[in-house]
């Protein structure tokens, strides 16, 4: 397992691993709740051919979670972008799940000169509709506190429908682990002035779905889309609305798969990841 590091971005301590020292740089970005622990299964594989980074965000992991910030995804798409900077990154592959992948599109509408490619796993707010109920509820003042409120047997539940066989993944180890995590000062807060930011109780805002909508067309890095086909979070559709905007992408649905298939189906996932890259580097 790769070693913790640390770096600042002003006030803001920020955890994050990296492996591989050759090739183009690739930043992995994990997705809401989530933290570098998600890419356990996919920096070794994807090191041997890339300088991998997979960075906690602002607010989870171990990165800082300050009261007074703005967890917004503007902020949170510049967050990544001054991480790059502070790293020595001028331009990357970006690979995000869930969250992190639209984060990652967020950043080639940015700053397209510094994004090489995206692969986009199961993101979150590409259509409206489509999302936990777990989710929109917690957007709700006073619900979502309690809704959020960590205990191992809410996290587990959770955590089960993340996975088509949940089995081998949620384990108590891992249940622990996230429990350890989402109770540290800050975290719920965090979490839920992020999901808050993007998500109400009819499913993903109006607002940041429709900057995206407009965004998308004028995005010209290549992108790719991987999707489980059996994710009961977000649903593998909204992969047909991105197909049919952007300019340069390639969809792929992994079968008997659920939210995170870099976990469930890691050895399918880091191969089609590697190919990918390798011709979008020839070009």
């Amino acid at each position: 397992m790769q070693q913790d590091e640390y770096i600042k971005l002003g006030s803001v301590n920020v955890r994050y691993r990296t492996a591989g020292d050759s090739g183009t740089a690739v930043l992995l970005i994990h997705g809401i709740a989530c933290s570098v622990q998600e890419w356990d299964r996919n920096i070794a594989a994807l090191a041997r051919q890339h300088r991998v980074f997979a960075l906690d965000l602002l607010g989870f992991g171990l990165t800082d979670m300050p009261a007074n910030e703005d967890y917004s995804l503007d902020r949170l798409a510049q967050f990544i972008l001054d991480f790059m900077t502070a790293a020595n990154v001028g331009q990357a592959h970006l690979c995000g799940n869930s969250l992190g992948g639209r984060l990652a599109l967020l950043c080639a509408a940015i700053a397209p000169q510094r994004i090489v490619s995206t692969v986009l796993v199961d993101p979150a707010g590409i259509e409206q509709r489509g999302t936990l109920a777990e989710f929109r509820l917690a957007t709700l003042p006073g619900v979502g506190e309690l809704l959020t409120h960590p205990t191992a047997f809410a996290t587990r539940m959770l955590w089960r429908k993340a996975f088509f066989d949940p089995a081998p993944f949620v384990t108590d180890e891992f249940v622990t682990h996230q429990l350890t995590l989402a109770r540290r000062p800050g975290a719920q807060s965090a979490f839920l002035k992020t999901l808050r930011g993007f998500v109400n109780l009819r499913g993903f805002r109006p607002g940041p779905v429709a900057a995206l909508h407009a965004a998308l067309p004028q995005i010209n890095a290549p992108c790719l889309v991987i999707w489980g086909e059996n994710d009961q979070f977000v649903p593998a559709r909204h992969a047909r609305l991105l197909q049919q905007t952007m300019q340069d992408i390639t969809v792929q649905i992994f079968p008997h798969c659920g939210h995170l298939p870099q976990i469930e189906l890691a050895e399918r996932f880091n191969a089609t990841v590697l190919r990918f890259w390798r011709d979008v580097d020839a070009r």
